[in-house]
This record gives C-alpha cells, structure tokens and sequence, in this order.
C-alpha cells in the first residue's frame, strides 16, 4: 500500500523528496526496479543519493552509485561496503543498518547520533533505504539518502581515521 503520507514523518526535506520519488516509482508494485531510477530525474538530490547492489541475498552490498555529499572526500564507487568500511563496531553497525534496509518491508528511516574521540565528523547522519527490485519480487538494489550534520574542517570524512561510535539510534519503517 501506498502512503504517501509517511512523507511527513521525514524531517529531512531531501530524504523526504526521495521518498516521494521513490514511492512515485512503485506503480502498484512492492517495489521499483533499479531501471526505474533515473538519475537525471533526482536533479539536487543527486549529491545525497547512493545507489547500493545487494548482493548475496542481502548479506553484502557494493556501491554503485555515491553522491558527492554522501562521498565527502572519500570514492567508494564500485568497492563491496565491507572492504571499505573499517573493522569494529561502526561497520557493524552500518552493515546491520543497510541488511535491516534492505530486508523491508516498506523503507526504512534511520538517524544515528555519532560521537569521535580524536578526529571532527558528522555528528548525526539520516538515511532512508528504499529497496528496489529487477523481478519485482526480490530486492537487488537500493536507492538511499543520506543527509549529515556535520564540521569537517579537513573537507572529508573521518570515519577511516577515527571510526564514531553510535550514541543514539532512531528507527522506523514507511510502508
């Protein structure tokens, strides 16, 4: 079922504009398929936009598509999340987050609160994960916006330096 009224529970306007996008693109179907996003068509929500392959039924996730906002510095573009990430609780948590999002049903809002010990980065991040469909039956990609509060001095991220540890976590499903 279409709700387009979830919308609201978006705080983010970009996230929420993605939202709508996305749900403009099910068609009656539980879900897009990866054909269906065209980026030329998300114009200024291009930069928070990253197009994720799921891979081995949703256990692993190479990066396809990540929007210079998303990217901060560093070019995943290509490369399994899990080479990129480094090792320990974050890309944990962040493997557990885009699993969850990929999973549904429905999308999935997501904000972490992040605290760094040595090095600035963004102190709260927001996602929203929209799983997409080739078969229209089983997910093989996802279309996710991310928006982050953040003071890099250095103009690029700081998660490989100094990976944050999760302060706080906020979560819901927009069926």
């Amino acid at each position: 079922m279409i709700r387009p009224g979830d919308a609201g529970r978006i705080p983010e306007p970009q996230l929420r504009d993605l939202y709508l996008y996305w749900i403009g693109k099910k068609d009656g179907r539980a879900w897009p398929a990866g054909g269906d996003i065209d980026t030329a068509e998300l114009g200024p929500l291009l930069p928070y936009v990253m197009l994720v392959d799921v891979l081995q039924d949703g256990r692993r996730f190479r990066f396809r598509l990540v929007g210079a906002d998303v990217a901060i510095g560093v070019d995943p573009t290509g490369k399994l999340q899990h080479e990129e990430l480094p090792e320990g609780i974050y890309r944990d948590h962040i493997t557990a987050l885009f699993r969850r999002g990929a999973a549904g049903p429905g999308a999935l809002y997501s904000r972490s609160a992040y605290g760094y010990t040595e090095i600035e980065g963004p102190r709260g991040i927001s996602r929203l994960f929209m799983p997409l469909a080739s078969d229209g039956r089983t997910v093989d990609m996802m279309l996710v916006g991310q928006t982050a509060e953040r003071s890099l001095s250095q103009g690029q991220s700081a998660w490989k330096a100094n990976p944050p540890t999760i302060t706080e976590e906020i979560e819901f499903r927009l069926l």
